[in-house]
């Protein structure tokens, strides 16, 4: 009688196919979620363009109905004088395609930067 040898419950290959498949999900997450460099937070107020802001330094814009204010690469509405205060509810954005509007005061912030506007399915 021939004693066969017990099935190992994984090859060497299949060990190494599933380390290959997991890094490279590994690192498409990485870079899909990561912050990319030369975004900016566009402001318009009546549909008009009146300010950027670049998200890779801090700094603020106002006016006397809203302010909003850019800080560790990302652009929020802090202080706004509508009765619902959504903009503000909103909270900070920084990636390309989001938004924040306020409807009470015409004013709509958006993120723009290089290439296209990023997903992930």
């Amino acid at each position: 009688m021939k004693l066969r040898k017990p099935l190992a419950l994984f090859r060497v290959w299949d060990v190494v196919l599933i380390v290959c498949l997991l890094a490279l999900v590994g690192l498409t997450l990485f870079f899909a979620l990561s912050p990319k460099g030369g975004d900016v937070a566009e402001i318009y107020l009546n549909g008009d363009m009146v300010a950027t802001l670049s998200l890779e330094k801090d700094g603020e814009w106002a006016n006397e109905h809203i302010k909003v204010v850019v800080s560790g690469g990302a652009v929020r509405v802090v202080d706004a004088d509508c009765p619902d205060k959504i903009c503000e509810k909103r909270g900070a954005i920084s990636r390309k395609g989001d938004s924040i509007v306020c409807l009470p005061n015409k004013l709509v912030v958006k993120i723009t930067g290089e290439g296209e506007v990023e997903a992930i399915s």
